[in-house]
């Protein structure tokens, strides 16, 4: 995960327009202590540091990196992101309840593997109607960093994954229309999917019906 993060040619912060974070609605119970961005499964929280480095302002702990116990243990994050043991198959905790902006980053492709049943009851705790903790209707959006294949003119890298991975695990990597399925699947909706010219992945970005 270290890896891909630091040598992906286009980083996430690159693709998605980051200061749209800041100025998504603002609800009247807003605070400064409301979490910021929640990187998802984040590994040692590679991705959210590349997030701090475009916007050195954000407050301490508004950051959270999510992943196993046994992967954060001896994580040096510094002070400005909040390291939270967490399955992403089990309900989101109270403390991350309606943040601002949910993460599932470049590693999570890994975790896309998975069939639709397990990455449907992910996104499920992640849906403010079925989980109270979940994401904040009007408010929170959730990126997904990932590779798809576009419904016109998917780029040729793009389709030698597909090819690759279907010849060596008879796996696939999901059309455009089959993410906007899986996603609505979950009570979700897709926004906007974010399509650098020469990346292999694209931004998904998600919000709350």
């Amino acid at each position: 995960m270290g890896c891909h993060s630091k040598y992906n040619l286009t980083s996430w912060v690159d693709i998605y327009p980051t200061d749209t974070i800041f100025r998504l609605p603002t609800p009247t119970d807003d605070n400064q202590h409301r979490p910021l961005v929640v990187d998802i499964g984040g590994g040692k929280g590679h991705d959210l540091k590349k997030l701090l480095v475009r916007h050195p302002h954000i407050s301490p702990g508004r950051l959270i990196l999510q992943d196993l116990l046994d992967i954060l243990k001896g994580v040096d994050v510094g002070p400005a992101i909040k390291a939270q043991p967490h399955d992403f198959f089990t309900p989101q905790p109270t403390e991350s309840q309606g943040a601002r902006c949910g993460h599932l980053m470049p590693h999570f492709r890994r975790c896309c593997s998975f069939d639709r049943f397990h990455i449907r009851t992910l996104m499920w705790h992640l849906d403010s109607v079925r989980s109270r903790f979940g994401m904040k209707k009007g408010y929170s959006r959730l990126l997904i960093h990932e590779s798809l294949v576009s419904s016109v003119k998917p780029l040729s890298k793009v389709t030698a994954s597909d090819i690759t991975i279907m010849a060596c695990l008879a796996a696939a990597e999901r059309s455009e229309e089959q993410w906007r399925r899986l996603v609505a699947s979950a009570g979700l909706n897709v926004i906007k999917i974010w399509r650098p010219v020469q990346s292999l992945e694209s931004n998904i970005e998600v919000e709350a019906t």
